[in-house]
């Protein structure tokens, strides 16, 4: 469904680690992809509304149904981040198993920022009238559920994450195979999915217990790191043909459900994705933890490529321009930009929402405070 929604050891792999400058570059090319696709998910789902007004009573044209489906694509950005910070904070604990600096220097990066940007949000909205209360239960409830912004959610599913990790850590440890740890991943995953439909509905979807699959990948991954030339070798294709199988199951399903009235044909998907959502949900797993993997393994190739250099500088700033991008979306709002229409929209909004952190960035270093990138100091190793 179109979202806005929505990192002398024991725990070293057994065989000689490589040299990982090549891989820890890989995962910020690999960010930068994934915060290019965050970006589209939200300017595409800020301007579906224009396309189809949520309560308009008459089916969806061509233009709305083709941005839909770009949008229901992209979805997998977010399970890739936390594929890439299950690695990363893998990585880093296995290299200093020192719980206390571990939980120390996790506040510093992730802790405090979000904190320091829900207050930011908070006040913004009240400004502006969009939040019409903040009493203390208010914004403590805003703050335990991420949503002070729309995208705030990220940082508890990242802090979850943190929690979580040395838990999981010593199972990784054992380096099980593939097929193991896909299918342990997949039964508690099955367990979660049926507590929060029959047992404690919607309890569990906005939380880190709702995206293990991708959790899980980056664990193995960490567990695999001598092997990933190989594993991206024999890999590739595997799980590019699951993927598009998934994919080919998923995008109707999601766009489908999600449009007010669906059209004959799609009618079938609509009713398939609203009474059999395991459906949907399982089809969704499967393609944002398969394609978080292609474009794990597409960075790798991309290492000495003409468009690494960008890409690993997006990466490395992922998450200053995670946090800032809605004041853009925010601003041009306020500035009557929508006006542009949906097609100019989506390209002044998406450049903007690109800039202006950077611009942030070059202007008051903010490379230099706190910040790190999403899955990086989310954590990854320094």
């Amino acid at each position: 469904m179109p979202t806005q929604r929505r990192q002398e050891a024991p725990s070293e792999p057994a065989q000689a680690e490589p040299k990982t400058t090549g891989r820890l570059e890989s995962l910020d090319i690999c960010r930068g992809v994934a915060i290019l696709a965050v970006l589209f998910i939200h300017v595409s789902g800020h301007f579906l509304p224009a396309l189809h007004p949520i309560k308009s009573h008459t089916t969806p044209g061509s233009a709305w149904y083709a941005l839909a489906v770009l949008n229901v694509d992209s979805l997998w950005a977010v399970p890739c981040f936390l594929m890439l910070s299950a690695f990363a904070n893998a990585l880093s604990l296995s290299r200093t198993p020192d719980l206390t600096r571990y939980a120390k220097r996790r506040l510093q990066t992730a802790v405090v920022p979000y904190v320091i940007w829900s207050g930011v949000y908070m006040a913004l909205n009240f400004a502006l009238g969009t939040l019409h209360h903040l009493t203390l239960d208010h914004t403590a409830k805003l703050l335990l559920t991420g949503t002070a912004e729309f995208h705030l959610y990220f940082f508890v599913l990242v802090i979850e994450l943190y929690v979580l990790l040395p838990l999981l850590l010593p199972v990784f440890q054992r380096r099980p195979p593939l097929w193991a740890a896909l299918l342990g991943a997949v039964a508690l995953q099955a367990i979660i999915y049926g507590l929060n439909k029959f047992v404690l509905p919607h309890k569990f979807q906005a939380t880190i217990l709702w995206d293990i699959l991708p959790v899980a990948l980056g664990l193995w991954l960490w567990s695999q790191m001598g092997r990933w030339p190989e594993l991206f070798r024999r890999g590739l294709w595997p799980a590019l043909a699951v993927t598009l199988a998934a994919l080919a199951l998923y995008t109707p399903l999601g766009v489908a459900t999600s449009a007010p009235l669906a059209p004959s044909s799609l009618a079938v998907y609509h009713q398939l994705g609203k009474q059999f959502t395991a459906v949907y949900q399982g089809g969704e797993w499967v393609f944002t933890a398969g394609m978080s993997f292609l474009v794990l393994v597409g960075a790798g190739a991309l290492v000495r490529s003409r468009a690494a250099g960008a890409l690993s500088y997006l990466g490395a700033e992922s998450l200053a321009i995670y946090v800032m991008h809605p004041l853009a979306i925010i601003a041009l709002d306020k500035l009557g930009a929508k006006a542009l229409g949906v097609g100019a929209g989506i390209y002044v909004y998406y450049a903007l929402c690109l800039g202006l952190p950077l611009a942030a960035v070059r202007v008051w270093h903010l490379r230099r405070a706190p910040l790190g990138g999403l899955g990086r100091d989310s954590g990854a190793p320094k």
